[in-house]
């Protein structure tokens, strides 16, 4: 209950007066019970009048209480829309601040699944259901206090059973936790799954395998459905347990009652309000042992890494006064050697090719440059400073990295080239006409999936555009003109390596007489 309260202690002005309707509310539904006496002990007398009165009685607490529960139903949605968008947001800053070979130990699919699934279970299982548990706990403080008004044998009677209910739950939270995290997998799994099916429609289309696609998305569901079924059959169980007792404990307040009335300590008419009133009794501690049940699940979820307090940032320092030199440098996947002894030094604002055959490690070499890659031997030195003792924001205000399959957002071209950060306008529109993406595009157009909708060299194009757009000093490139025409290709290069202050570093397999005699150096891997 804890760290759910936590949560919404984020919220405290909001909390507390959504706390406040909840006892309006609790209050209104048991004076309805309340009323129930009078009204029939008037029935019985034959009292049309007084039926009428504490009929229309009922009618305007049920009113009120149902005004109120409507007003506090809006109130916890937007209570809860905080809490969970606060919630993404904390995901989002822990993730931030992870270096990229950590974030890849982790699918993607996993990281969406604590986006919307965990959350979604946080949001059922821990602020509903605490809401839940606080109306269940009011409503029924209230009614055993009503029943203690009638007689203090059935408020006692209703908190010795009551407190022997309560017992149950303990025998089971392990089972509840258990359950939770198995769903939470499954959910997990599933998304997974289904995003590599759907991701892989145009396989299945090609090979006219409709069916296939088709059969693989059905057995995923199936699966997860499967998982669903027995949460809800084993969860079910525990439940059918608590409302076997709290069905027998409302008896027993019942036949109580009965027992007073027939000793002459009350009319008949309070039957109807002492069962009305056992019932809200038990029936509500049934809700808070669930709530508990609920609440204890969410605990698990909300101990992830991912749910980041305070992101520890460090200011960017965009500096680049000598040069970037790896020395000695060597890098294995595995047990295979990729990168063997390499030593070179690229000087500030010089323009470079790393050149060779597929498979000799150019592109490890350049993600081992710009920190996607770790666990090295030897020394990568921008100016003085070791490359793995520089904080991620130093490392990323100062290299920028273009790699043959820059990722595209489903956004706006404006924003795929910003990613949202200002810009200045007049700069922005040379980037883009230098690039040429004014003529197949416009900066308001909006891109498919993934870029679906450009072609290869005109992703490569935005990318580009991003990366220049971000005005870093040093700037690698991994076959950034592949896909792009020889006359285009050439004027890019061109422009790239007429930037006077920029460092260059491109990785090509076409390298044209004109780019190399523009060139600082070159380094080919053998």
């Amino acid at each position: 209950m804890k760290p759910t309260i936590s949560l919404l202690s984020r919220q405290k002005a909001l909390t507390l007066l959504t706390t406040l309707l909840i006892l309006i509310e609790s209050l209104g539904k048991v004076a309805s019970s309340l009323t129930l006496a009078p009204l029939t002990d008037q029935l019985i007398n034959k009292n049309f009048n007084g039926v009428v009165f504490w009929l229309l009685s009922t009618i305007t607490i049920w009113g009120i209480t149902l005004t109120v529960g409507y007003m506090n139903s809006v109130l916890k949605a937007q209570i809860i829309r905080k809490v969970t968008n606060q919630l993404r947001t904390d995901i989002a800053d822990g993730l931030s601040t992870v270096s990229i070979p950590e974030y890849k130990k982790v699918n993607h699919n996993e990281y969406v699944s604590w986006l919307t699934n965990d959350v979604n279970m946080i949001e059922q299982n821990g602020l509903d259901a605490f809401f839940s548990l606080l109306g269940n706990f009011t409503t029924l403080l209230f009614a055993v206090t009503s029943l203690a008004f009638y007689h203090y044998s059935l408020a006692l009677a209703a908190i010795i059973l009551g407190l022997l209910t309560m017992t149950i739950p303990q025998f089971f939270s392990k089972i509840m936790t258990r359950e939770t995290n198995r769903l939470a997998t499954a959910n997990s799994s599933f998304l997974g799954k289904a995003d590599d099916i759907i991701g892989g429609f145009s396989v299945f289309f090609s090979h006219n395998l409709g069916n296939a696609f088709t059969h693989k998305l059905a057995v995923a569901s199936d699966q997860q459905g499967k998982e669903k079924v027995l949460y809800t059959k084993n969860v079910g169980l525990v439940n059918l347990l608590i409302s076997g007792v709290n069905v027998t404990a409302q008896m027993l307040v019942l036949a109580l009652t009965c027992l007073l009335v027939v000793g002459g300590y009350f009319t008949v008419g309070v039957i109807s309000s002492s069962g009305s009133l056992a019932g809200t009794v038990f029936n509500n501690l049934a809700g808070m042992i669930q709530g508990i049940f609920q609440m204890k699940s969410v605990t698990v979820l909300l101990h992830k890494d991912t749910f980041s307090k305070e992101p520890a940032r460090s200011p960017e320092d965009d500096s680049f006064k000598n040069a970037l030199t790896v020395d000695h440098l060597s890098f294995n996947y595995g047990e295979k050697p990729v990168i063997k002894d390499i030593s070179y030094r690229f000087e500030k604002g010089g323009k470079y090719a790393i050149l060779g055959k597929s498979g000799t490690g150019k592109s490890t070499l350049i993600n081992l440059m710009s920190g996607r890659l770790t666990n090295y031997s030897g020394s990568i030195h921008v100016d003085d400073l070791e490359l793995n003792s520089l904080p991620a924001s130093t490392l990323n205000a100062k290299i920028e990295l273009v790699d043959q399959k820059s990722y595209i957002f489903n956004e706006s071209v404006h924003e795929n080239i910003t990613l949202g950060k200002p810009n200045a306008s007049n700069t922005l529109n040379k980037i883009v006409e230098f690039l040429g993406i004014n003529t197949f595009t416009s900066l308001s157009t909006n891109i498919h999936e993934h870029g679906s909708n450009l072609s290869g060299g005109q992703r490569q194009k935005l990318a580009l555009a991003r990366a220049l757009s971000f005005r870093k000093p040093i700037l690698i490139v991994d076959e950034v003109t592949a896909g792009i025409d020889d006359e285009s290709a050439q004027a890019i290069e061109d422009a790239l390596l007429a930037e006077k202050d920029l460092t260059v570093i491109m990785i090509t397999h076409h390298l044209t007489p004109k780019t190399k005699a523009q060139l600082t150096g070159t380094l080919e891997l053998a």
